[in-house]
């Protein structure tokens, strides 16, 4: 009896040890998942990855009463692209209750993903567009050109655009994130950038 008592808790401790190691993500129900981790996405509200950098990508869609009649809306297809270790994140979506705000959201999505502690978690966000006809996309194989690319959230980034919660301060994470975008620019948009500082 004995030798099946210290079994089980070995097996608890092994199984506790694997649940701690993990990111759980919980999202609100107006998300739908359509790319996880370059794999067509399961609906599920709760996602379980592995530590370190994962992305996804969704769709804001909501349905409104405006005047007696039933509004549908589906926003771009948002990319998410954050790093964690150990711990539960929390995406919060604003409530988008007039047209506006609809639009608003759509041309610049205002999203914050926290962690069990409510502290900001850091992520790079982005858009999966495609010009014409929206039907029969191919979504995995056109995540997959778009982390070819240096387009913000792409798994192309800079490992250090991504930092993980609480590895550094909120002037060290500005100052990456100034040099970066700053090696991104041309020479106009540097000069500008300098003007502004001098000011």
């Amino acid at each position: 009896m004995k030798l099946w008592n210290i079994i089980v808790l070995i097996m608890v401790s092994f199984l506790s040890s694997q649940v701690l190691a993990d990111i759980h993500l919980t999202t609100p129900s107006q998300l739908k998942l359509q790319v996880v981790n370059g794999k067509n996405a399961k609906s599920e509200s709760a996602l379980i990855f592995e530590n370190g950098k994962n992305q996804i990508a969704f769709r804001y869609e909501d349905r409104y009463r405006s005047s007696g009649e039933d509004i549908f809306f589906v926003s771009d297809i948002i990319i998410m692209t954050f790093e964690g270790n150990d711990q539960n994140y929390f995406i919060t979506l604003p409530k988008l209750r007039t047209e506006t705000q609809r639009e608003n959201f759509n041309n610049k999505p205002a999203i914050t993903l926290k962690d069990s502690h409510g502290k900001a978690v850091l992520f790079e966000q982005g858009k999966l567009m495609k010009n014409g006809m929206q039907f029969d996309r191919q979504l995995v194989a056109e995540m997959e050109a778009y982390n070819q690319t240096s387009k913000p959230a792409s798994l192309n980034q800079p490992e250090s655009i991504i930092i993980p919660a609480g590895s550094q301060s909120e002037g060290d994470v500005a100052g990456k994130m100034l040099d970066y975008w700053y090696s991104k620019a041309d020479q106009k948009t540097r000069a500008q950038f300098k003007a502004r500082i001098n000011k």
